[in-house]
């Protein structure tokens, strides 16, 4: 059996759950795409979220948001999963925004008008506040 390789050049924001399962690479996106498909066709309700982690190695430059699922247990509620780490979701996740896939928790969408070439670089620095001491 193939291992998953984290992977950013073969998938982007509208690669399906198929496609990123039958590559077998991708990012936190894909596989929590590929997590909520499971979990649908079972009749789980699950749902995707969107948002930061707090990495415990101490890293705090990461180039992207990060992604997880969350399904919901009935005698339990809904229950974060991480499929890119192997871990349910702790204090470490930030969420952001909640849909049904990435593009309905996208962080950043819009339209815009004109002509012209243009990208988009972006970096994120997840870091905890530091204490404030009230004297």
């Amino acid at each position: 059996m193939a291992r998953w390789s984290n992977d950013t050049d073969p998938t982007h924001a509208t690669t399906t759950a198929a496609e990123a399962f039958a590559l077998k690479r991708g990012v936190c996106q894909d596989l929590t795409h590929i997590f909520l498909a499971a979990a649908r066709h079972l009749d789980i309700p699950a749902r995707y979220v969107g948002g930061y982690f707090h990495r415990a190695d101490g890293v705090v430059q990461q180039d992207a948001g990060h992604a997880w699922a969350e399904a919901f247990v009935p005698s339990v509620g809904w229950i974060g999963f991480d499929p890119a780490n192997g871990i349910c979701t702790t204090d470490a996740h930030v969420r952001v925004a909640v849909g049904l896939d990435y593009l309905g928790a996208a962080p950043v969408r819009g339209a815009r008008r004109g002509g012209g070439n243009e990208t988009m670089a972006v970096k994120v620095l997840v870091d905890q506040a530091a204490r404030q001491v009230q004297s």
